[in-house]
């Protein structure tokens, strides 16, 4: 989160702008090389704990095709010289993600912290040493090395979790995971849609600040995931009652936070981005968050039951209504702050169908 405040500050907000171009092609791209592995293999390691390194090595090698197809795309979107630069990203982003699954399972949070901790420091020297001849490409390239340090420490830390001897492409994998895939792609276009509607407008300046805005309140969403991430195995495995008691103290809890993150977050606007938002936008802001902190831990549920399709066609519908809602307050010259509104009216609508999620036909 702090990167784009270090870009704005040593160079402009134009040249953020810019580089969000690049950093929204790298997003989708990362949804297809990920496709649904940490939620696939979260209740594959759940239900079979004793194949995790086979099961997690073929997958690995499985996926790694599509990393060299989205480096490839890469070069052809943007520039040549750009080519390398986008391929050690998506390597290193690669490798963050396959291990996150491990993270989790095995509860590796202090490791995970000391190594995201050293990454950035490093990150952060660099770029001051850069910061009087800053433009987009360093930046590409400082960043790029980033998520590659990043991606190699987490291979180290995990290397005993590779098993070479049975490795093969599991090419079955991308049918039996494909609504996970779908399922993560769709979440990722219901939360990130509107920064893209915004970026086709071609204003930067409003490109960076929404996207800083839009990330902000998309890592407030993900606090609710935290919590309860560390027990998805015990959900797995635990009775109704138990995830019922869960999704109420989720559900609380938010009520805490969010005021308490939108209330800094109005902080960090006013200060580093020098935007003033009025209280109403704050309101829209905490519709826009407080509905994940409700149905996340259902997904989860549904999940346990082999009901992704339902999980996919209620995102769906939120990630079409995000689409269209956003779109029209956008053209209606709402600025941004129709952009959030629409993402909130579509997130309670998705929270209306996973609370009568029975009577939703899929």
């Amino acid at each position: 989160m702090a990167i784009p405040f270090m870009a704005i500050h040593f160079s402009t907000k134009e040249i953020w702008g810019e580089f969000v171009s690049i950093l929204l092609f790298s997003l989708i791209a990362i949804q297809f090389f990920n496709w649904g592995n940490k939620e696939y293999l979260l209740r594959a390691f759940s239900k079979m704990p004793n194949e995790i390194s086979t099961t997690f090595t073929t997958l690995l090698f499985t996926r790694l095709p599509l990393v060299v197809l989205f480096s490839i795309i890469g070069i052809w979107n943007f520039k040549t010289e750009f080519g390398i630069y986008i391929f050690l990203w998506f390597l290193g982003r690669y490798l963050i993600h396959s291990f996150e699954v491990l993270i989790i399972y095995e509860k590796k949070f202090i490791s995970s912290v000391v190594i995201e901790t050293l990454c950035f420091l490093v990150f952060f020297l660099s770029f001051y040493c850069f910061r009087l001849n800053f433009d987009v490409e360093i930046l590409l390239i400082l960043y790029s090395l980033y998520q590659l340090l990043k991606g190699s420490l987490y291979l180290i830390l995990f290397k005993g979790f590779l098993n070479f001897k049975n490795i093969h492409f599991d090419f079955n994998y991308y049918k039996i995971s494909i609504w996970f895939f779908l399922l993560s792609f769709i979440g990722f276009l219901a939360s990130k849609i509107d920064v893209y509607i915004i970026e086709s407008f071609g204003n930067k300046l409003i490109t960076s600040d929404y996207q800083i805005i839009n990330s902000l309140l998309v890592f407030t969403m993900s606090i609710a995931a935290f919590i309860y991430t560390p027990f998805i195995k015990n959900i797995y495995r635990n009775s109704e009652e138990m995830i019922i008691k869960a999704n109420l103290f989720i559900s609380l809890t938010g009520l805490i936070i969010i005021p308490m993150a939108l209330f800094i977050i109005s902080m960090i606007l006013y200060f580093f981005l020098k935007l003033e938002l009025d209280f109403w936008f704050f309101i829209i802001a905490f519709f826009y968050v407080y509905p994940s902190y409700i149905y996340g831990i259902e997904i989860v549920s549904l999940f346990k039951q082999h009901r992704e399709k339902k999980v996919f066609f209620i995102l769906f519908i939120g990630a079409i209504a995000n689409f269209i809602l956003s779109y029209v307050f956008l053209y209606l010259n709402f600025g941004i702050s129709g952009a959030l509104l629409g993402s909130a009216l579509s997130q309670t609508i998705v929270l209306f169908l996973f609370k009568f999620k029975n009577n939703v036909k899929q």
